[in-house]
């Protein structure tokens, strides 16, 4: 067994980086059902970081001025909080919700990467798809692979690999149903 899981009771120590209701969708969802899961918080030394930089419905897709400097506030407090995590009580997993294209993949890929940094397995749950439209241009077409290289990636389903066939390796999948 680790040092890290020594530490805490015998448990592996997993941090949670993922959206968290407000808003309500199907992966902040799926992430609070996680976070109330019994079982998972009795197997596992669990902490949780609040990704979402919207509090509301209202806030997704719009940009005003006032509402991006408290976007970019949430964000940067999230990735101080996720930065402390990994100083003080490293993770033997980060388990991240991630968004796979757009200005979501860009807010998420600089946490799976302060991750690595820190030498941690990442889990990168993806409840989405898009990343075939974007994976040549940049500057997804470096930041793509450098951040899914040497993941594990959960999909719904296998209809989904061929959205992220150009930067993930099957062996690299695991599938998850639409549950926990």
């Amino acid at each position: 067994m680790n040092a890290s899981a020594d530490r805490s009771g015998g448990k592996p120590r997993i941090l949670f980086i993922v959206p968290l209701p407000p808003p309500v969708h199907g992966s902040s969802m799926v992430c609070r059902q996680i976070e109330r899961s019994a079982l998972i918080n009795s197997a596992f030394d669990c902490a949780y970081v609040n990704l979402s930089t919207s509090r509301g419905s209202g806030e997704i897709d719009h940009f005003s001025p006032a509402l991006l400097v408290k976007k970019c506030l949430r964000f940067l407090g999230a990735y101080m909080r996720v930065l402390g995590r990994l100083l003080f009580r490293r993770p033997d997993i980060c388990y991240l919700a991630i968004t796979c294209h757009g200005v979501g993949f860009l807010k998420d890929a600089p946490f799976v990467l302060l991750c690595k940094l820190f030498g941690c397995k990442i889990i990168l749950h993806q409840h989405n798809k898009g990343m075939q439209e974007c994976v040549h241009r940049l500057p997804y077409r470096w930041l793509l692979p450098l951040t899914y290289r040497r993941t594990t990636v959960i999909l719904l389903s296998w209809r989904l690999y061929e959205d992220i066939a150009e930067v993930v390796s099957r062996d690299q999948v695991q599938i998850c149903p639409n549950g926990i």
